[in-house]
């Protein structure tokens, strides 16, 4: 694994250590801690994004949540939000 501070995906949305998203539907946003890319892989999409989750209204203040917080890129452009 390849460890990286930001990735721009395809259609040039970027992703950077420390970014925090939100969705509507979710108790809590999620603060972006680790990008990783798998030895060999040049599509960005693809990127591991290890996150944690953290207060609505206070980016600082983790929230404990049994729900696995890495994904790809690719599903954190989908369904989160800067």
């Amino acid at each position: 694994m390849i460890r990286v501070e930001e990735v721009v995906l395809c259609d040039g949305w970027d992703i950077r250590v420390n970014d925090v998203f939100s969705n509507p539907s979710m108790p809590y946003r999620l603060k972006v801690k680790k990008i990783e890319l798998e030895d060999g892989e040049t599509n960005l999409n693809n990127a591991w994004v290890h996150c944690i989750a953290v207060h609505l209204k206070n980016k600082n203040k983790v929230i404990n949540t049994s729900e696995n917080l890495c994904n790809r890129a690719w599903y954190i452009n989908e369904f989160w939000t800067k």
